[in-house]
Order: C-alpha cells, then structure tokens, then sequence
C-alpha cells in the first residue's frame, strides 16, 4: 500500500504513539522489551523506504521543494544500558564490574535528549546531540571490589553512582541532493564524559575512590533524509570507529533511525530508535591509572520536532 494519503499516515502515527504509551507504562507487567521495540521500528523504517520504491512516492514529484535550514526535536529518550567498568591502578589491573548485574544497577532510564540539525550550505549540514544519564545506588557488597588504589571489601556499606553527559557534533555532506531527499557521507565527534564514584564503610572506616574521564572519538559514516510527504519526513545515519593498537582498543558503533510527522507546518511530532555501542580498553582513564569501558546504550526518543 502506498503511504499517499494523509489519513494513512495518521493511522501510522497513532499507532506508534499506542504501541510506545505501552513501553512507557509504569506498570512493569506492560513494558515491552527493548529488542521488540527495535524490530517493530526497524519494519515501519523499512515500510517507508519500500513505499518510496513501489509507489508515486513524493520525493520524485515536481513542485515546491520542503526545505528549512534549522531543525530541532527535544523530548524523552529511554535507553537501555548495559556497562562493565575496570578501573587499574599503578600496582595492578583492577576488579571488572559489571555495573547492571554485579551492582544492580538501573538498566532503564527516562532522560531529556536534544538533538539539532542546521543546513549550513547547499550540500552541507551539521548534527549535534545531548543527553545526559545519572545512576545511584548504595548496597552490601557481595564480593571483594578492587577499584582504583582501594580494595573495598565483601560486606561493605557501598554507595556507587556512574554518570554519563553524551555529547556529539557532526558534519555531513550530501552527495546525493535532490529536490526532496539527501544522502552522503559524515564525520563528527564524539565526547562521552563519565563521572563515577564508589564509597563504602565497614568496621567505622570510611573509604572512598572517584574518577572522572572522557571517551573522546571521531566517527566516520553515512547518512540519508527524505521527505516521503510534505508532513512525513524520515531520517537514517550509521557512524563508526576502530582503533586498535597494541593493548589500547577503541571500538565504537552508532546508530539512528527516525520519523518525523508535522502536524502543522513547523510543528510535529518524532520517534526515533537509537543505538550508541561504546569498547575501549587499555586507554589511560585519569591520571596514572588504565582500565576498560564496555558502555552501550540505546532505546526509543519520543520528541516534538520543529523546522524553520
């Protein structure tokens, strides 16, 4: 069926509003799993490319092109994180500690996102990206933990908190731009800065080791836009980076699929699904010390969306 009428995509649009109200729901018995929410929006983006294929799609129509120089969508963005951190000290290589399964901590947040996008030239765009995801929890430590300079002990009174700021900027030229759909090339850069810390108490002693260190990277990969209506706009982007030397390993993948329907002519709605697979190991975190990072994230952005 051909997404050329108005009402379809409506129908589309509330659609994915139910199925994401039911992801959202506090109630737990009704949260899908992340993974089905992948797949569900990965059939709905390859619905779209197919329609652009089999039908009088409108990005190969004559007539007045859609083309702002800004836009931004702000809203809600629920990731699913899955981290294991190694922090080395100058004597030794540090506990592994898989942060979700060791320490129980939160798997799923809901944090603001920000993403903005300004055409700069006729071929010529630049992306940015910000989000930010704190974690807290204090608990018994069920086994030995060496992080750091300190060995924090089985039975410990343990406060750990791990917070990310996600900061990204990239620019993407179009090799491929015609009247109502681009497509190209892009490089950008990447700031993870992790803040983390872990306290414990035990027989009226008090101990404590922080750290803070950035995950900076360059990505280079693809991306592609199309307006399929004048109200329905999709957006896809794939970006990567691997280094490897020595013992020092920098592997990094990402991922951005979106939709985005205006309801009026500046104003509308999006829903985008994201993935951000963060591998780095033996890279020096903060002073002296080495260690590893196995931090991915990724899951669903619901947003108001706006062009100008």
């Amino acid at each position: 069926m051909a997404l050329s009428s108005p009402k379809n995509h409506l129908s589309l649009i509330t659609n994915i509003y139910h199925l994401t109200m039911s992801y959202t729901s506090v109630n737990n018995k009704n949260v899908l799993k992340p993974s089905v929410l992948k797949t569900v929006f990965l059939l709905l983006i390859t619905f779209l490319i197919c329609d652009i294929g089999w039908s009088q799609s409108y990005t190969d129509r004559e007539g007045d092109s859609i083309n702002p120089k800004f836009y931004v969508w702000a809203g809600f963005f629920y990731p699913n994180m899955n981290t294991s951190l190694r922090v080395d000290s100058a004597l030794g290589i540090g506990t592994e500690i898989g942060l979700e399964n060791d320490l129980d901590l939160q798997e799923e947040l809901g944090v603001f996102r920000l993403d903005g996008l300004a055409q700069l030239t006729e071929n010529s765009q630049l992306a940015v990206t910000y989000t930010s995801m704190k974690r807290e929890k204090r608990f018994t430590l069920q086994k030995n933990i060496e992080f750091g300079e300190t060995l924090f002990q089985e039975g410990s009174n343990v406060g750990y908190d791990f917070n990310v700021d996600y900061i990204g900027a990239t620019y993407r030229y179009n090799f491929f731009n015609k009247r109502n759909w681009n497509a190209g090339l892009s490089a950008g850069l990447r700031g993870v800065f992790i803040s983390t810390s872990i306290d414990a108490q035990l027989n009226n002693m008090n101990f404590k080791e922080t750290a803070k260190f950035t995950a900076p990277a360059i990505l280079f990969g693809i991306h592609g836009s199309a307006y399929l209506t004048p109200k329905l706009l999709a957006r896809y982007s794939l970006e990567a980076f691997f280094l490897s030397i020595d013992d020092i390993k920098i592997n990094i993948l990402e991922s951005n699929a979106s939709v985005h329907y205006f309801i009026f002519k500046n104003i509308g709605l999006g829903l985008a699904y994201s993935t951000n697979n963060y591998r780095i190991q033996n890279v020096p975190l903060w002073g002296d010390s080495d260690g590893k990072v196995n931090f991915n994230f990724g899951g669903l952005n619901m947003c108001l969306s706006s062009r100008f």
